[in-house]
């Protein structure tokens, strides 16, 4: 597909303007709707991204929509207004993390006007959005892959068609379930750590060369050890939304509900309720967090 293809980008913020700047870099036109948030974005303006705060101006100078928001309720909202502006040859691509069903829903209803959707969240960070080494996990029908595969690749290392519509999402969740888990049992490890005389720099020194290796705990713990308990960049509040999200798709599934997912969501329900929403989760590793007592 040609590079030539006019981008909508909504949401530009952590992720998001290094997925923009990786479009810009591609050599596509892009016109980005900022909310509020600006920072970060003057080296994707530098590379001549253009800014609009119409959703429907948005649409009308666009082919293809990427949504990289923050839940399924912003999703259908920015959709909502975009409609009356859509054409039958415009590409939405949601990179959000989202609800499945409500991606099912957003998508039969453009699908009725022609409108071609895409589930499409992504896996990494900041760094990795900045770099264009993300995951993308695609969710669409099969003859609308490769344009979106187009799109995609420019700020992802590794793109993957899941399934049809809303299987993206729901790997994703997939994802996140063992992601968010895994920050859970972390912060719990080294709690328990410091409070019976355990070095911090030992017990990591062996999980990083045995089977309790991971990303999680490279990201999460590795800047603590220096006293940063902002290594691994993502809000509890996205953490909660989405093993929120995980929970009621198992509630509704064959195997029925997740006894272990609703155990660690109480970890982020309890940090929600302590008003950490905003902080990342790797503040759930500080000492003046305790939201892992009882």
């Amino acid at each position: 597909m040609p590079a030539n293809e006019r981008i909508g980008f909504v949401g530009a913020g952590l992720m998001g303007r290094g997925m923009a700047l990786n479009l810009r870099k591609a050599g596509y036109p892009v016109q980005l709707f900022i909310h509020r948030n600006r920072q970060g974005l003057e080296a994707v303006f530098a590379l001549g991204a253009s800014e609009t705060r119409d959703l429907r101006e948005l649409a009308r100078q666009s082919d293809v929509i990427i949504l990289c928001v923050d839940k399924a309720e912003t999703v259908r909202s920015v959709v909502d207004d975009l409609l009356p502006e859509l054409r039958p040859d415009h590409l939405l691509i949601d990179a959000t993390t989202s609800d499945p069903a409500v991606t099912r829903e957003i998508a039969a209803n453009l699908k009725r006007r022609g409108i071609s959707y895409a589930d499409a969240p992504i896996t990494g960070g900041p760094v990795q959005a900045e770099a264009g080494a993300l995951g993308s996990l695609v969710g669409c029908d099969a003859p609308t892959f490769p344009r979106v595969q187009s799109i995609v690749t420019r700020y992802s290392k590794a793109v993957q068609r899941i399934g049809d519509i809303s299987s993206g999402h729901y790997a994703k969740l997939l994802n996140n379930f063992v992601t968010h888990g895994t920050v859970a049992l972390l912060a719990e490890a080294y709690g328990r750590a410091r409070e019976n005389g355990v070095d911090w720099q030992a017990l990591y020194a062996v999980m990083e060369t045995g089977a309790a290796r991971s990303g999680t705990l490279e990201k999460m713990v590795k800047p603590a050890l220096a006293g940063n308990f902002d290594g691994s960049q993502f809000f509890i509040r996205n953490a909660q939304k989405d093993l929120a999200y995980y929970c009621r798709v198992a509630e509704t599934s064959e195997r029925g509900a997740s006894e272990l997912a609703e155990t660690i969501r109480g970890v982020f329900d309890r940090a929600i309720a302590a008003d950490l929403g905003e902080r990342y989760v790797s503040a759930l590793l500080s000492p003046e967090i305790r939201v892992l007592r009882k």
